[in-house]
């Protein structure tokens, strides 16, 4: 019933008018021959990696290194001559977000092009402020593809070198959009029923998520399972409580019932959680508890026109870089249940030998939390990036 529901109400993905639009928006930017275009004319794809790994390995593992991978496999052309696009989830939203994009007239006709097909203007609704989660969702992928028509206008030849990039959840549509894998229109309209979903499904069983500042010390596994025990007592159904974002050794986020995480919070400092905060969350995102939010999402991505990338692009669901369409398409819906390993997919991105320069690394779109997660992660290829602002 939430599948059939939510689809009904939002998955048009075909409609002439807009598909039309959107053609004609690529047919200029061809004749245009901009950088961007360049880059994906050029660019190559790679191949994935088939592993399983059990669920806390992640935890303690600082890099994604699988059984016939090499960190010292040479890159096809000098690091410092490449670079790095990463883009936000939409936990980065903020009130204002692209007004320093609003003289880039390339910038502009991107937010009319989202506003024609989703019914409503992203332009105010980024500027006043969203209203609810579909416009959070919408509003940062359109101001973070955005971004890239700044880049374009100040550093063009940075969009000509790019070989890979990533995404924190939600922002691997827009890494997914610039490596041509999917249309805009498709991944707007993703994005719409992600939102519905989300919200239906926490809706019909209470959750939340909860980040948590840990010691070095700390037992994050033993804490998670008397967590789940607690909620039992209290007659919580197969209760869930796990990490849901790898962000850095010291930064966790949990997600899952609320009894659970009120657990976490009152007795995390006896496993040794220094700070706990709750985050504003449709529920328990990227668990089990978003199961049929994912079988609505599978069922939309269905719908998609998708291609393989034409640059390395890395799923944080697997720190895996994506391989073809249907890899795309059966992604999208794995990204709702399972945690964002973003500490391990940028150990992927920039695993080489320590002799070897970084790339130049854009952080896209609103929010400084991810180029901060970057610092924490690998200080070296934080030294060599860049905030975009918007």
């Amino acid at each position: 019933m939430l599948r059939r529901c939510i689809l009904c109400r939002t998955c048009a993905f075909r409609t002439p008018r807009t598909a039309s639009r959107w053609q004609s928006g690529i047919a200029s930017v061809d004749s245009n021959k901009t950088p961007l275009r360049r880059l994906l004319d050029d660019a190559s794809g790679f191949g994935e990696i088939e592993t399983k790994e059990p669920d806390l390995m992640w935890a303690t593992e600082p890099y994604s290194v699988r059984p016939g991978e090499s960190n010292s496999e040479k890159p096809r052309t000098n690091p410092k001559d490449t670079t790095v696009l990463l883009f936000p989830g939409q936990g980065s939203q903020t009130v204002g977000m692209g007004k320093h994009l609003q003289k880039i007239q390339a910038a502009q006709d991107l937010y009319e092009l989202a506003s024609s097909v989703v019914g409503w203007d992203v332009r105010r609704a980024c500027l006043a402020g969203p209203a609810d989660s579909a416009q959070r969702a919408v509003g940062v992928l359109v101001t973070s593809l955005a971004a890239l028509e700044r880049v374009r206008e100040e550093r063009p030849g940075a969009l000509q070198r790019v070989r890979a990039a990533a995404g924190f959840s939600l922002g691997e549509l827009a890494a997914l959009v610039f490596a041509a894998a999917l249309p805009l229109e498709g991944a707007l309209r993703l994005a719409l029923v992600r939102a519905a979903a989300e919200r239906a499904a926490g809706r019909a069983r209470r959750g939340g998520m909860l980040a948590l500042w840990l010691a070095a010390d700390a037992r994050l596994a033993p804490l998670l399972r008397d967590a789940r025990a607690h909620a039992a007592e209290r007659a919580v159904a197969a209760p869930v409580c796990q990490v849901a974002n790898y962000m850095y050794p010291g930064c966790k986020v949990v997600a899952g019932d609320l009894e659970a995480l009120e657990y976490v919070e009152r007795r995390g400092a006896e496993y040794g959680v220094r700070r706990a905060a709750r985050v504003h969350a449709a529920g328990a995102l990227h668990t089990p508890l978003m199961a049929d939010a994912a079988a609505a999402v599978r069922a939309a991505a269905a719908l998609v026109p998708a291609r393989a990338p034409r640059l390395r692009v890395l799923s944080a669901a697997d720190a895996r870089p994506y391989a073809d369409a249907a890899h795309v398409r059966r992604q999208m819906a794995r990204l709702l249940t399972r945690p964002v390993r973003w500490e391990q997919t940028l150990h992927a991105l920039y695993a080489r030998p320590r002799t070897d320069r970084l790339p130049l690394t854009l952080v896209l779109g609103p929010g400084a939390a991810l180029r901060a997660t970057l610092r924490q992660v690998n200080a070296r290829a934080w030294d060599a990036s860049l905030q975009i602002d918007v």
